[in-house]
């Protein structure tokens, strides 16, 4: 199984940029779910999320995504800079991962990829959208949620910590460089399937008001999923 970065996207900016990691991350208070309990269930949040850490590739250079804000722009592979038009932040306790493992990140470690991404341990959500291009897959590459490469060069679920889940909702489904690893940006689709996050979805109905009446007027999908590709 291999990765499909392209180079002259990746190496565009150098990754280590001191401006950009200076200073700490902006979180907001009430991201915070205080305690074991009450113990938060599997929803949307945890689609297509990156840890607050994990440094996203934008045209100024690198940036922690947990400083991006509404109108930042992100470098995006297929159509480049693209606006930021909301940003999601879930933060979740150790207590809370040990008590149910399934809300853990999934940790990726440097290097797991052939060109050398990413580029440093990065923890990602369990359906964070992958880019890779394994046999038989189209030419583009498919998304591969994080959880399915478990076992896969060393990726294994991160130690029970506290996390603070990352959302970047762009003006279109994009894919982005998270630490130089392909991953995609939020779809307000995902929106429609199982339990509905209420808190998620009144913030993006606010960003895009027009998605009350369909989310499929966000756009397609930038990739097939590998789950739809077998």
């Amino acid at each position: 199984m291999e990765n499909a970065p392209r180079e002259a996207f990746v190496e565009a900016h150098p990754v280590e940029s001191a401006s950009a990691m200076a200073g700490p991350l902006l979180l907001r208070t009430d991201d915070l779910c205080d305690g074991p309990d009450p113990i938060p269930n599997p929803g949307p949040w945890l689609i297509s999320a990156i840890a607050a850490e994990a440094r996203i590739m934008t045209p100024a250079g690198p940036c922690p995504a947990g400083r991006l804000v509404p109108g930042d722009s992100v470098q995006t592979l297929d159509h480049g800079p693209c606006r930021l038009l909301w940003c999601g932040r879930r933060t979740i306790t150790a207590a809370q991962v040990a008590a149910r493992r399934e809300v853990g990140a999934i940790s990726v470690p440097a290097h797991a990829f052939s060109g050398g991404s990413p580029r440093r341990a990065l923890r990602l959500s369990p359906r964070a959208g992958v880019l890779m291009l394994p046999d038989g897959a189209p030419r583009n590459g498919v998304l591969v949620p994080a959880r399915d490469l478990l076992g896969h060069a060393g990726i294994a679920p991160a130690q029970a910590a506290t996390v603070t889940y990352v959302q970047l909702l762009l003006e279109r489904h994009a894919i982005f460089a998270a630490d130089g690893l392909l991953v995609e940006s939020f779809h307000p689709g995902w929106l429609g399937e199982g339990p509905t996050d209420s808190r998620l979805r009144a913030e993006v109905l606010e960003v895009l008001p027009e998605l009350e009446h369909g989310l499929d007027l966000y756009g397609r999908e930038v990739r097939l999923r590998a789950e739809r590709a077998r």
